[in-house]
């Protein structure tokens, strides 16, 4: 089977990408990344440059595991290449960042992650960047006093 990440320049799908792997290592699954926006004439900052590719690229290729990287930009919507590839591929799972922003800002705003939530039918994990210093929160040791 092969998980499906949702992959944008971002803190948010860092750590989604962080997941998939973590998860693709314990289940023995594949993982094909997926960066996708609309294209065209103006650079969309959602989309990965070349240099950033090599980068991914690099982290793929040290996870150990099979690993895919597609890129589109076609002139379609984030969220109608990643179902039409979620269609195709029919991936265990699917994996996207998620940016903490207020309900008015979604609202405003509209959100690729809230749509993916809706029209995937495969389960969906949303992953949020991990803001905790090291060492800290629920899982780290007790200090002592």
């Amino acid at each position: 089977m092969t998980i499906l990440v949702g992959y944008t320049p971002s803190k948010q799908s860092r750590a989604a990408l962080a997941e998939a792997i973590r998860i693709a290592r314990t289940t023995q699954e594949n993982l094909l990344v997926v960066n996708a926006g609309p294209g065209g004439e103006h650079r969309h900052h959602a989309m990965v440059t070349e240099e950033q590719q090599v980068e991914l690229q690099s982290i793929l290729n040290a996870s150990g595991l099979t690993a895919e990287f597609r890129q589109y930009a076609r002139g379609r919507s984030t969220v109608q290449e990643i179902k039409d590839l979620a269609d195709e591929v029919q991936p265990s799972l699917v994996v996207i960042g998620l940016r903490r922003r207020g309900s008015l800002g979604r609202v405003v705003m509209g959100s690729v992650s809230d749509l993916l939530l809706k029209e995937l039918d495969q389960p969906v994990l949303c992953v949020k960047e991990n803001t905790l210093k090291p060492g800290t929160g629920p899982d780290a040791p007790p200090k002592d006093r």
